[in-house]
């Protein structure tokens, strides 16, 4: 929290125009206040985050969900359509952000997309052994799909050999969109993070998986590709949030 105001106010001191407003990106639960209910990454539990910078810096400030304010910025900026668009987001935890009809889909608890918590590794899972995640359970799509867990897990394989391994992981995360796809009748999945891990094989794979796993009305035509922004995604979607927020420009 710290270092956070202190790169916030370095910025404000840096503008050479007015500020109306700051908008964060975080890992977590975020309620529509900025409230950061739980973010087991982080270790933040009940942090007003958006109330306390912004007492604290004098500017309002407008906080959600990383994945969401992704979801927002391939909305706004980048390629998609909002008729059916999950972001799902791999980096040091995984996530999903979801536009459906041109509306975030936030949830009753605002917890929506938190698909990085789904288990899908348990004792019955063929060549697969639990890990623990920071939610404090086992298993979750987070300890296999996150960047740290597809880098371990093809460190030191050949070319073959690493694309059959994240092709495992592929199928399941397509097991877990595969009723999330028929449920909202998606037009795509995007994804988001390392493109030398998720664009091949992995990709590839959750597509198939996705297909496999849904009548043809809800697999045909089902995009899965990659996110037309760069990592700077979340950036962009952050500042939506305050165009939203300060101007109700949406």
């Amino acid at each position: 929290m710290a270092t956070l105001e202190h790169l916030l106010r370095e910025m404000l001191a840096a503008a050479t125009r007015p500020v109306i407003g700051i908008g964060i990106a975080s890992p977590g639960v975020i309620d529509a206040d900025g409230h950061v209910l739980e973010a087991p990454n982080r270790g933040w539990y009940d942090v007003p985050l958006a109330a306390d910078l912004s007492a604290a810096l004098g500017v309002p400030v407008h906080v959600a969900n990383d994945a969401n304010t992704r979801a927002l910025a391939e909305f706004t900026y980048g390629a998609a359509t909002g008729d059916g668009t999950m972001v799902v987001t791999v980096g040091q935890g995984v996530g999903a952000g979801i536009v459906v009809d041109g509306v975030l889909v936030r949830g009753r608890r605002h917890a929506a997309g938190e698909i990085g918590h789904v288990t899908v590794v348990d004792e019955t899972t063929p060549d697969e052994d639990p890990q623990p995640c920071a939610c404090g359970r086992t298993g979750c799509l987070e300890t296999v799909l996150s960047v740290p867990a597809l880098r371990r897990r093809v460190a030191g394989l050949d070319p073959h050999a690493t694309d059959a391994a994240l092709a495992s992981v592929g199928r399941m995360l397509g097991l877990v969109l595969a009723p999330v796809s028929s449920a909202l009748n998606l037009a795509e999945i995007v994804l988001s993070g390392p493109p030398e891990l998720l664009d091949g094989p992995l990709r590839e794979a959750t597509l198939d998986t996705v297909r496999r796993r849904t009548m043809p009305a809800i697999g045909q035509g089902l995009q899965v590709r990659m996110a037309s922004l760069d990592e700077d995604g979340a950036l962009a979607g952050a500042s939506v949030l305050v165009l939203a927020g300060q101007l109700g420009v949406s």
